[in-house]
Formats: C-alpha cells, structure tokens, sequence
C-alpha cells in the first residue's frame, strides 16, 4: 500500500527526482528525529541549515529567543551531503546576499525554511495516540495531513514504539523537502513546499565572554521549573561564587519563589563564575523550553556578560548524545538596574 500527500505545496510535484541530489538521508527509526524537533516545536515554521556535519532545525520568537536542534551524522544511518551540488547551489545564493555575514552562512550550509507542523505530522503519519499505525490518510483542507487513527499524542513522544524507516531527499531552495515512509509493508510519500529563510535574528551570544556556567543534572532543573509561580511575568537566575551559588526566584500573584542550589556534586557537574550577576528573562519563552528538558539528561547554562542566557540540553539518543539549545535575551540587563 502507498499513500501519496503533498503538504503547503503551492505547484505541482516533479515527474522525476534527478539522478544526483543535494541531501539524501535514512533513518532506521524516525523516534529519535521526531522527540528532537517537537523541542523547538512552538512556531509553525523552521529554518533549517544542512551541511556534511548534520543538519539543524532553528526557531526564533519575538526576537528573544532562538531554538535550535542540532542533528549530526551519526543519527543517521544514511547521509549524504553533494558538496558540489551545494557549492553550486550556494553560490547563487550568495550573489544576492547583502553582507559578509550572510556570503559566509551560505558557504557553511544550505539554507531553507520549512512547515515545522507538517514535517512533524508527516513522520507521524503511521501512528494514533496509543502507537497504533493508521490504515489511510488523506490531505485536509487547509494543508495538513488526516489520518483515521488520529496523531501521536503531542504530550508524549515516546509513544513511537515503532521501527518506522524514512528517506529524506532535497535538491535546494524551490524544490520540494521529500519524505518516504515505510511502515510494516506500508509506504508513505510526503512532499513539503519549501520557503527562503528569513534573516536570522541576532543574539550573538559569542560577541561577549562567558561569564558564568554551570553543568546541572536536569532532574533538579525539572523540579525548579514545576514550582515556578505561572501568574509572573519574569523569572530572576543568579549565579555567585559565594552561597547560594545558583538561584532561580519568580514573583507572581500567589508570592515569590526561590530556588537555590549549592555546589554539591549530586546537583552540579560544574560550575563557573567570573563575574557575579543576576538576570530576568520572560517567564513564558524560558517555558518554551520545557519538552527539552524534559527529554535531556543533563543541561549546560552559560550566561555571557550582556546577560544573554543560554540553555544546552544533552538528550541521549540510540546513537549518542543530541544536543538542543536555547538562547535568550534579558528583559532588563544587570547594568540597567540602577
């Protein structure tokens, strides 16, 4: 059995795919790709960046918060990268890029910006809330895709209990992100319209030093996170070298909330800090975070000196580690407190 869609697609699929494409890749089981990309699943659209190290998958928010899921090679059982097709395809871009910057990103990698929702509900398609595969599918009216058994449930993705295999295939911007999916005998091909990226937005969390981090089991981070006052606007992080080293405080209607943390090596890995400081971020985009972290075994927090936080969950994978990063702006930088 076969089930062909083809989702956002504003014309129509090629006849044929050419011999030689940009990107090819298998997956033996999609579980792992899926868990990575509902992390930074809280916009409808992603920019994606593929080059011969991996792939990664960014999603940014009123220009304070930037999301990525890096995916390398070994996640993989398949991929391949046509440096010479990219170098080609690259250069095109680059003629029309308008800084140096932006000539330097296109020779890393290629861009282009895809229907996050779509990609997600295509790899799904096979399976209902209990992990049970579909028996059909159809393309609804506004795009997406329909299947009579209904999707994975969005609260828990470890609900993929199967070995569903998928190959991905592009061949640069205009084309179409194609997906095939086998399934106990049962193929699924899926075509996503692709769109130009936007302009990134700039958090260069690079351009000042590091000055503090700390490496924290994310059994403790889950716990500080599920007593945050949800009627607050802001949440403080601090982190000293004197006691209490790390601090997590929210004011809300319902009072403040304090957390605190010692050096214990039960609770930190590591720990840094240079510079004493303290730091709100909005509380409603640090929860974004969340499905991250609940995935992760371990979280890396680094905040640079203009206050700019950074959260890098390692989540295990059957391969190895993956690795998903959150980058946020301050709501109000410590030199501005007065």
């Amino acid at each position: 059995m076969v089930i062909t869609s083809r989702l956002g697609a504003t014309t129509t699929a090629a006849a044929a795919r050419p011999t030689e494409m940009l990107f090819t890749a298998r997956l033996n089981n999609i579980r792992p790709l899926v868990n990575m990309l509902r992390t930074i699943n809280f916009r409808p659209r992603a920019s994606c960046a593929i080059n011969s190290g991996g792939v990664v998958f960014t999603v940014e928010e009123a220009q304070s918060i930037v999301a990525q899921a890096y995916l390398r090679t070994d996640l993989f059982a398949e991929f391949n990268y046509n440096e010479q097709l990219a170098k080609e395809y690259n250069g095109d871009q680059e003629a029309e890029s308008e800084s140096e910057n932006e000539r330097d990103a296109a020779e890393d990698a290629t861009h282009v910006s895809l229907p996050l929702d779509n990609l997600i509900e295509c790899l799904t398609l096979f399976y209902g809330p209990s992990g049970n595969i579909s028996n059909s599918s159809s393309v609804g009216a506004h795009g997406g895709a329909q299947s009579t058994s209904g999707m994975l449930s969005s609260g828990n993705p470890m609900d993929l209990r199967g070995a569903t295999t998928a190959h991905i295939a592009f061949n640069g911007l205009g084309t179409d992100f194609e997906l095939m999916l086998e399934e106990r005998g049962i193929i699924s091909v899926c075509r996503l319209a692709t769109f130009v990226p936007e302009a990134p937005v700039d958090l260069d969390f690079a351009r000042f030093p590091v000055i503090q981090q700390l490496i924290i089991r994310s059994e403790w981070l889950r716990d500080a996170f599920n007593e945050l006052d949800p009627t607050s606007e802001a949440v403080g992080i601090a982190i000293s070298s004197t006691a209490p080293y790390f601090s997590i405080t929210t004011i809300g209607e319902n009072g403040s909330t304090e957390m605190t943390y010692s050096k214990d090596e039960r609770v930190l890995d590591s720990f840094f800090c240079s510079e004493e400081q303290e730091n709100r971020y909005k509380l409603g985009l640090i929860l974004k975070c969340k499905y991250a972290l609940a995935l992760s075994d371990k979280t890396k927090i680094r905040v640079n000196q203009r206050g700019f936080l950074s959260f890098q969950f390692m989540i295990p994978t059957d391969a190895d580690v993956s690795f998903v990063n959150f980058l946020y702006a301050p709501l109000v930088h410590a030199d501005e407190l007065g």
